[in-house]
């Protein structure tokens, strides 16, 4: 890989900062950038994908060039977070941008990262050296795979990209023994979990917290899809959580017919499994229905059930400076959890922030670890 100048890449990321306009609004497409450079160095142009279903970064840029010279174009460069989309067919709501791109006469692109998307895996990049356009690959190319974890995750495995947030006292309690639990994490922890969510595509709780909580689940910026864990449908349908049909219900065939029917003519998807709710293929549905990153909330038996699937990518472990002590008081993670020291998982500390007056742990699954270092991120 050739080396990029300092130059270059302040262009690029000039491109990443038009990409993450984007955010909140265009998932489960990646956040895309593009800057239009001349040779003198004047940025002629810039775009980023602003919403899903409408034009693409390049697009957007190229409606900008109507008073540009061909001449200044062809020794202009094209930085590009992004290896540009050229394939069509089915789920595509825009037409590819690369015939427009190669049609505009930019003579030189300079590209962060390939698309994982296997439609496209450098074929973007092939037709244009094809078509005599210099080409030049891997500039930040990490800070585009961080931008774009939660697709690059779900476009190559088929499954979201699964974040879980605890909020805890320092002792490993998210509630007294008398169930109390409003609030152990402090106002700034709080207002950080909206954005959180706001990130993510869908948020999934257990039954156990709608009837306890009876929480919105609404992010800052935008309304996730809501996924409830509900083996017999007992949630009531007045849960905040049924106030419109954003929302999907994984259950089992011992619901009764009539709560099946009731949730139904309120317009609510049910993912029913047979005996017994699983995450991991429950993680397969959702990416096969687009949905690329879930946000889990709770309570102590879901983050015990996923735990002990290994379904979670992140972890985001708010500490407060509290203790609550009881053997009867609720703690972080129910379920099975490990038998022997042997078999524990040590995980990656990403981060360790303070929030307030909390603390907020961030850390990486190992496999997800692996996945950040296989592509040069640190």
């Amino acid at each position: 890989m050739s080396a990029f100048s300092d130059r270059e890449k302040s262009y690029m990321e000039l491109a990443l900062s038009c990409a993450a306009r984007g955010a909140f609004l265009v998932s489960p497409n990646p956040l895309v950038g593009a800057v239009l450079v001349s040779a003198g160095g004047k940025v002629l142009a810039e775009g980023w994908h602003r919403a899903f279903g409408g034009p693409h970064a390049e697009r957007e840029l190229l409606t900008q060039l109507a008073g540009v010279k061909k001449s200044t174009l062809k020794k202009a460069t094209l930085y590009l977070t992004l290896e540009p989309c050229c394939h069509t067919g089915e789920g595509k709501k825009t037409p590819p941008c690369l015939p427009a791109l190669i049609e505009s006469g930019i003579g030189k692109v300079i590209i962060a990262h390939k698309d994982p998307n296997p439609r496209v895996a450098g074929g973007g990049i092939k037709a244009l050296k094809k078509a005599g356009v210099e080409v030049r690959l891997g500039c930040l190319a990490d800070r585009v795979h961080r931008q774009n974890e939660r697709f690059f995750h779900w476009i190559s495995t088929g499954r979201p990209f699964v974040s879980m947030k605890v909020g805890m006292s320092l002792d490993g309690k998210i509630a007294t023994k008398t169930g109390e639990s409003k609030w152990i994490t402090g106002d700034e922890s709080r207002a950080f979990v909206y954005d959180l969510r706001s990130m993510h595509d869908a948020i999934l709780v257990g039954r156990g917290t709608v009837e306890k909580d009876n929480p919105r689940l609404a992010g800052s910026h935008r309304e996730p899809r809501r996924i409830i864990l509900d083996s017999k449908l007992a949630t009531p349908l007045d849960s905040q959580v049924y106030r419109d049909d954003n929302v999907l219900v994984a259950t089992t065939a011992a619901a009764p017919k009539k709560r099946l029917a009731a949730f139904r003519a309120r317009g609510i998807t049910l993912k029913i499994f047979p005996k017994k709710i699983t995450l991991k293929p429950l993680m397969r549905y959702l990416g096969k229905r687009s949905i690329s990153s879930v946000f889990i909330e709770g309570g102590a038996e879901v983050f015990g059930r996923a735990f002990d699937e290994s379904v979670v990518d992140r972890y985001y472990w708010f500490v407060a400076p509290r203790i609550i002590g009881g053997s009867q008081a609720q703690t972080a993670l129910a379920g099975e959890g490990i038998a022997r020291l042997a078999s524990v998982t040590t995980m990656n500390f990403e981060s360790v922030l303070k929030c307030g007056d909390d603390l907020l742990l961030t850390l990486l699954s190992p496999v997800a670890h692996e996945a950040f270092l296989a592509c040069g991120c640190e």
